[in-house]
């Protein structure tokens, strides 16, 4: 029998993954385990950030260990910053979900949006 907290993690990476389809961002799932953890998606354009996908009925408390893995991860990644979007309760569309980054993050991502 397949682990239940593996098998909502996995449905929340994939609702993303889709989500993300219909922006017109192509964003693959990495396959747990890797040996430098790189974030739970990976999008192919080098200034997106790390993503890790949360989906706990729960967050208190976790929140800024999840962004500090998150940011490490990104770093195994090569990747600027990282970020963790996280599932709401409720809440069936990634879109309605929270994203959470540090401040440090989102000015950077100002900063590269401002470059375009």
């Amino acid at each position: 029998m397949t682990n239940p907290q593996k098998r909502k993690g996995s449905e929340a990476e994939r609702a993303v993954v889709e989500y993300l389809a219909t922006l017109g961002v192509s964003a693959q799932r990495i396959p747990a385990g890797a040996t430098d953890d790189r974030g739970d998606l990976f999008v192919p354009i080098i200034e997106w950030p790390s993503i890790d996908v949360k989906n706990y009925s729960s967050y208190s408390g976790q929140l800024s260990h999840w962004i500090d893995r998150a940011n490490d991860q990104a770093g195994n990644a090569g990747r600027r910053f990282g970020v963790v979007w996280f599932k709401r309760t409720r809440k069936t569309s990634p879109a309605d979900w929270y994203v959470a980054m540090t401040g440090q993050a989102f000015t950077t991502l100002m900063a590269m949006i401002g470059d375009k």
